[in-house]
């Protein structure tokens, strides 16, 4: 850590190497990351192209490592939020359905540019005096299903590590 902020880690991928935000690494080769992004301003400009950076971000690491497993994290301020021109939905909806669409990377499905579990959080900037975080709890649904599933996916890929048992 420097200046009271932790590193990010890089990780070598076939193009180019890429710093992840979270790394779990065993026996000297990294076996889990996560990647954390906020898109804070101008979302009809940032969510078009999120998606493929992702998608291109994780497939440079899968080229090297199939076997990783990865989660990715984005913080979005629904006061931003706006509808989308001609259909029926938001540019956070829209991004959170085409993200579940990639979050599917299990068995026998490792296509590369998938990836294993994925978490929205909604804060609200423009919200002062009450609560800006609008779903970001570990403990609320969204957030125990993404590191569940990332952790399901551990598990399986690395019989070296033990399940912990509960008492």
């Amino acid at each position: 850590m420097r200046g009271g902020k932790a590193d990010e880690v890089g990780i070598r991928g076939l193009g180019r190497q890429k710093d992840w935000d979270l790394a779990y690494v065993l026996a000297g080769k990294p076996r889990l990351l996560v990647s954390l992004k906020s898109m804070l301003k101008n979302l009809s400009g940032v969510i078009p192209n999120r998606l493929d950076d992702l998608m291109g971000e994780v497939a440079n690491v899968q080229q090297l490592s199939p076997e990783l497993v990865i989660g990715y994290v984005a913080i979005i301020d629904e006061r931003e939020n706006s509808p989308r021109q001609g259909v029926d939905e938001t540019w956070i909806d829209h991004f959170e359905a085409n993200l579940r669409k990639i979050a599917i990377r299990r068995a026998p499905l490792w296509n590369q540019g998938l990836l294993e579990a994925a978490w929205v959080i909604r804060i609200n900037s423009g919200n002062p005096a009450g609560q800006r975080v609008l779903n970001g709890s570990a403990t609320d649904a969204d957030g125990v299903r993404f590191f569940q599933g990332l952790l399901e996916e551990l598990y399986f890929r690395e019989p070296t590590l033990k399940r912990p048992t509960s008492s």
